[in-house]
C-alpha cells in the first residue's frame, strides 16, 4: 500500500513538472504572443530542428491548460500543436527539476 502511494505521488510529481513553452521562428513572433522581447529566448539551430537554420525562439514557459493550450500533459521532450490563435509553431513539453533546477526543452519542426 505504501509503495502504491509513492507511485502515485511520483506520477503527479511528474505532471507538475511538466510546462509548455511555445517554440517561433522568429522573435518578432514570440513578441507579438508575449508583448515582452525578454521572455522570447533565442537557441540556435541543431540536428534537431530541421528548417529552422538560423535558429529559433521559446516563449516563457507555462502550464498546461493555460493561455488556451490543451490541459493534456505530454511527455517531457515531445512537441505538439501551437496554441489556437498564437503566432507559434510548435508547443514544446519541458522537463523541469524539483528546487533549484535548470529547465532543459527539447523539440523539432517540420518544414
Amino acid at each position: 500500500m505504501v509503495l502504491l502511494g509513492a507511485a502515485a505521488l511520483a506520477a503527479c510529481g511528474q505532471e507538475e513538472d511538466t510546462l509548455r513553452r511555445d517554440l517561433y521562428s522568429s522573435k518578432e513572433d514570440c513578441v507579438r504572443d508575449w508583448g515582452d522581447e525578454l521572455k522570447c529566448e533565442n537557441r540556435p539551430a541543431t540536428g534537431y530542428a530541421p528548417g529552422f537554420h538560423s535558429g529559433y525562439w521559446y516563449g516563457p514557459a507555462y502550464r498546461s491548460g493555460q493561455f488556451g493550450s490543451s490541459p493534456q500533459h505530454e511527455a517531457p521532450g515531445s512537441v505538439s500543436q501551437a496554441r489556437p490563435g498564437s503566432h507559434a509553431v510548435g508547443t514544446g513539453h519541458v522537463s523541469h527539476g524539483g528546487f533549484g533546477a535548470s529547465g532543459a526543452a527539447h523539440g523539432s519542426s517540420g518544414s
